[in-house]
């Protein structure tokens, strides 16, 4: 499966300019031969936690989300795309799939970045509660979001649901975590690359890029980052550049050797039910 991964200029509460410039991505993807497009978190609506974003709750069906699954359909792709989806008066970070066919699915953001009460995200957005898993070409993609990658029970959760092929979109702006795409990429395969090995599964894992001003005036910076790691937690493709610019990787996976592998994993040996017996006395 030859996929894509793209690190672009989401500017926060800009929904129009950023699906135009998804369908521009989208088109360059697909001339590549991409058959996965991963976009990153909360990519459509640009990656915010002010008060404007409560404004910005999308339903699938709406114009903008629309014209991604529109672009899926002429280009024959399928597409991973962030949004705050709106539903039942609540507001999720969500990344939704959407295919030939049209939407396969979303995910909506379990962990939430400072938790889910009323600081960091939880001020805005509401936690997910659950995993999901999807068919994409025959093949199992499961999607975890920004901080569902600092609890190992996310990706083991996918894994055991079937998950061969990790989404990990982020919303991470320059510092700790990274202050270009190249340190970006190092910081984060740093612990992800674990997460890789744990599951045996190949993750695909991308950040918003540049210096755009929200819907308030304030300038955010991304640091920005593309990188796709295979089962042995180790680079198939990265962002090569420090310059904090628009850009796309895309790499070929082996899916059957992937499944070859997993079959004599040490993944093959986790025992499931018993880590459920324990979580639920916890």
């Amino acid at each position: 499966m030859r996929v894509a991964v793209v690190s672009n200029r989401n500017v926060p509460g800009q929904p129009a300019e950023n699906a135009a410039d998804h369908v521009a991505w989208i088109a360059k993807a697909a001339r590549a031969g991409a058959q996965l497009v991963l976009f990153p978190e909360l990519s459509l609506s640009g990656y915010s936690c002010a008060p404007f974003m409560r404004r910005l709750g999308m339903a699938l069906s709406d114009r903008h989300p629309a014209k991604i699954a529109a672009a899926a359909r002429r280009f024959g792709v399928h597409v991973a795309v962030g949004l705050p989806l709106r539903r039942s008066r609540r507001l999720y970070i969500c990344h939704a799939l959407a295919g030939p066919d049209g939407w396969s699915g979303h995910y909506e953001k379990v962990h939430l970045a400072g938790g889910p009460g009323p600081s960091g995200e939880g001020a805005i957005f509401s936690p997910g509660r659950g995993f999901r898993v999807f068919d994409v070409r025959g093949v199992k993609v499961g999607i975890n979001i920004c901080a569902d990658g600092r609890h190992p029970g996310s990706s083991l959760c996918l894994a055991h649901l079937g998950a061969e092929i990790i989404l990990h979109p982020h919303g991470n702006t320059v510092g700790r975590l990274g202050v270009n795409p190249r340190d970006w990429t190092d910081k984060k395969r740093a612990y992800l690359g674990a997460r890789a090995i744990d599951t045996c599964t190949c993750m695909l894992i991308c950040n918003s890029v540049g210096s755009p001003r929200d819907r308030a005036g304030r300038r955010v910076d991304f640091s920005g980052g593309a990188l796709i790691l295979d089962a042995d937690g180790r680079f198939v493709a990265r962002s090569k550049r420090t310059a904090r610019r628009a850009h796309m990787i895309v790499a070929d996976l082996d899916i059957d050797a992937l499944r070859a592998r997993r079959r004599t994993s040490v993944f093959a040996g986790h025992r499931a039910k018993v880590y459920v017996a324990a979580l639920s006395r916890a």
